[in-house]
């Protein structure tokens, strides 16, 4: 699988302009998806997990097209998709697409204590308003108020997206030793390597 090295990400952040909060939120993503990996791997058999580097990676990347899309009405995950592509990314594009929104949902796999990159990163990001880590309940208020617009519609289908976080969370937990609400108090100290050692990265 080709992905890029972390300064190629870190380079990717500054050729695509984006911005300094998203920067601290995408960085923010990955220690939660690291300490998610971390906990998962010391419980789970190693075929049950993708690789750690592939997880690190997409949500570090998970935002790349942000800052682009901010001004537009294009959707920042398929722009994120299409950036990940032009590159030779294309494992790398998957996880950045449904980052928002996970196409395939397999509970039977993830109750077999079975999770892919796409759905550590997808949590994790929900796990995360702007830079800081909070609940479920807590993001899904954010996304409610800033944009539902009151439509009914709208706001269907982010509860909808939601309950796959929430499934997601029950799957994750069942396997790691202390509760979703403490997640915070268990993140690794932040460093610019997200516990990767030199044979991890391509």
């Amino acid at each position: 699988m080709k992905l890029p090295e972390l300064k190629e990400c870190f380079q990717c952040f500054d050729q695509y302009s984006m911005l300094d909060n998203i920067r601290e939120h995408s960085i923010m993503v990955t220690r939660v998806a690291e300490t998610l990996y971390d906990n998962l791997s010391s419980a789970l058999p190693p075929e049950n997990l993708p690789e750690k580097r592939v997880v690190i990676i997409g949500a570090l990347m998970h935002d790349i097209a942000k800052s682009l899309c901010l001004n537009d009405n294009r959707p920042h995950a398929v722009v994120g998709m299409e950036i990940c592509q032009q590159h030779g990314w294309p494992e790398l594009a998957k996880i950045v697409e449904e980052h928002v929104l996970l196409k395939h949902f397999d509970d039977e796999a993830y109750q077999r204590g079975v999770f892919g990159a796409k759905e550590l990163v997808f949590y994790s990001d929900k796990r995360v308003n702007h830079h800081e880590v909070v609940t479920l309940n807590q993001r899904l208020a954010y996304i409610l108020e800033r944009y539902s617009r009151d439509d009914p519609y709208r706001i269907k289908r982010i509860r909808a997206n939601f309950e796959t976080g929430f499934t997601l969370e029950k799957r994750f937990f069942s396997h790691i030793d202390f509760p979703p609400e403490e997640l915070s108090s268990h993140l690794q100290p932040s460093t610019d390597d997200f516990g990767l050692t030199a044979q991890d990265i391509p």
